[in-house]
């Protein structure tokens, strides 16, 4: 699994496991639901939380076109409840006074009924747009939130964060993790400013694309739109081992790779696929990397054309090699794709780097991890072996064989999905 450390030096502290899913809703236009919490418990740090939320916002570009916004300031049951519906801001200078505005007034904290408010207000967005809901407070509530947390995470297209106030060793992390239902999704900050930081990076990568830029010469102004974000990005890369103890089975490993592509959504906003295959570690080689092929058909023809000339295995300089597609030089979109990693062998490895250190190199890089054998019987086919398959993928659910394909593929294209008719 995927792990980065975000928050060093205890100012942020945000776990990333690998998903087919970003981190942050990718796309062009949001719903964004702020639930910001003003009750006694935060109300030293509130002008913190407050500046937090202003700064991140600063990466949105907000208006009733672009990113739709939503807030609650709430504190106790018997005071006063802020709610500001959808496109209550039509611009981030707006957004930024009115929330400027907020003042705490203390309370016991309701975390609870704020969440059911927000849920009243959730079926009042447009639902075919992302939502991002980020619910700022400390996790110290007088009423149990899990219930209403449980049915935010539940709704479609919708990604459920929290944002720890104040000291987070006084944070309640067991109540944030009822309200996201995800580790991955809790921000916990001491330094406000290394937050912001990190989450405006984090969110700034999702919203890249997005940006519009004008140039201006002495006669004209050019505006020029980058080409949307679709929210299926995908950049697959098939490693393949072409060493002779896969001299019986190779060509089944290209024939799950066209499988796997066919049923992909192939294109520049969709899924790339890039091929490399391994023998020894000087006929390691970049087949075909991630931006060559821009078609489904290109891609299946591509694999159609690999080649095997034998040789011993080094499967951990295939995966090495498989890393120089993190380069966008290659084609890579880091920040945009979800980055997945196939390894096609029997896990024999007697050459080259340790296979299970360049695997956890990978994971640390943003991939997710798989390999895939072929188990039917084959005259000549070696036995697998099963420890290192296992050492590559992590676990048993990253772990396939040519009878669970299909289940690997399913998880795969799920990234896709919504793009697919």
């Amino acid at each position: 699994m995927l792990l980065l450390q975000v928050g060093a030096l205890a100012a942020l502290a945000v776990v990333v496991h690998a998903q087919t899913t970003p981190l942050f809703p990718v796309a062009c236009e949001l719903n964004v639901l702020i639930v910001l919490d003003r009750s006694d418990s935060v109300k030293g740090g509130f002008n913190k939380s407050r500046k937090f939320v202003t700064d991140v916002s600063e990466e949105l570009q907000i208006g009733p076109e672009k990113h739709r916004v939503a807030l609650i300031v709430y504190s106790g049951l018997s005071y006063r409840r802020e709610v500001m519906p959808w496109n209550f801001a039509k611009s981030n200078e707006e957004f930024v006074r009115k929330v400027n505005a907020l003042r705490a007034i203390g309370g016991t904290t309701n975390t609870k009924k704020a969440l059911e408010v927000g849920l009243e207000l959730m079926a009042q967005r447009n639902v075919s747009i992302p939502t991002l809901v980020m619910v700022v407070t400390d996790g110290r509530s007088a009423d149990d939130p899990k219930g209403p947390g449980q049915i935010l995470q539940a709704q479609p297209n919708t990604w459920v964060f929290a944002a720890a106030t104040g000291d987070p060793e006084k944070v309640d992390t067991r109540e944030l993790m009822d309200i996201t239902g995800n580790i991955n999704h809790i921000v916990m900050h001491r330094g406000r400013d290394l937050a912001t930081d990190i989450t405006r990076r984090l969110l700034r990568q999702a919203q890249d694309k997005c940006r519009t830029t004008t140039t201006t010469t002495t006669t004209t102004t050019t505006t020029t739109t980058t080409d949307p974000i679709t929210g299926c990005e995908l950049d697959l890369v098939l490693v393949l081992d072409f060493s002779t103890t896969t001299d019986p089975v190779y060509n089944s490993y290209k024939d799950l790779s066209k499988r796997l592509v066919s049923q992909l959504k192939i294109g520049p906003h969709y899924t790339q696929v890039a091929a490399v295959t391994f023998a020894t570690v000087g006929r390691t080689r970049v087949r075909f990397n991630l931006k060559k092929y821009q078609t489904q058909e290109e891609v299946l023809r591509g694999i159609d054309n690999l080649k095997s000339r034998g040789g011993t295995t080094a499967i951990g300089a295939g995966i090495e090699k498989a890393l120089t597609q993190l380069d966008e030089s290659e084609g890579a979109r880091p920040g945009i794709a979800t980055k997945v990693m196939v390894v096609f062998t029997d896990g024999w490895s007697n050459k080259g780097p340790d296979p299970e250190k360049r695997a956890r190199d990978a994971v640390s890089s943003g991939f997710e991890m798989y390999t895939v054998a072929y188990t039917a019987h084959t005259p000549g086919a070696v036995t697998l072996n099963n420890e290192t398959l296992s050492a590559i993928s992590g676990d048993v659910h990253h772990t396939f064989t040519d009878v669970t394909f299909q289940a690997l593929i399913d998880k795969i294209k799920q990234r896709n999905l919504p793009c697919m008719p």
